[in-house]
């Protein structure tokens, strides 16, 4: 199962923020895990600080997840990397990592972090 990793649009916000708060509040075994993070908006924020750097990993049409890049000259910064928790274990936050660091290379990034 090769996930499509493409650009995000702005209709895919929605769906990505539900999977960034299920995957991390399933991870850290919420009770209600679409509570995590409360009202903050982590998704459409980072979306907008620089549309044309934010990944969707697609899997046979369905919006699975996302990372986020963010470009300040050598300086890089990716995150936050979020799969749904059905996809797992199957390569999705892998093929998202690899294009990441594709972009970086394309960039000349020399400093990298993770913002999660």
């Amino acid at each position: 199962m090769e996930p499509e990793i493409r650009p995000i649009h702005e209709p895919d916000l929605g769906e990505g923020d539900r999977i960034f708060r299920l995957s991390f509040g399933t991870f850290l075994e919420l009770a209600d895990p679409m509570s995590f993070f409360g009202d903050t908006d982590y998704i459409r924020t980072r979306f907008r600080a620089c549309p044309s750097l934010s990944l969707a990993a697609e899997i046979d049409g369905n919006f699975v997840g996302s990372n986020f890049i963010a470009n300040w000259g050598s300086v890089g910064i990716f995150g936050p990397l979020t799969v749904h928790p059905d996809y797992w274990d199957k390569g999705i936050a892998k093929s998202l990592l690899d294009r990441t660091m594709e972009i970086f290379k394309e960039l000349r990034t020399r400093h990298i972090g993770l913002f999660t």
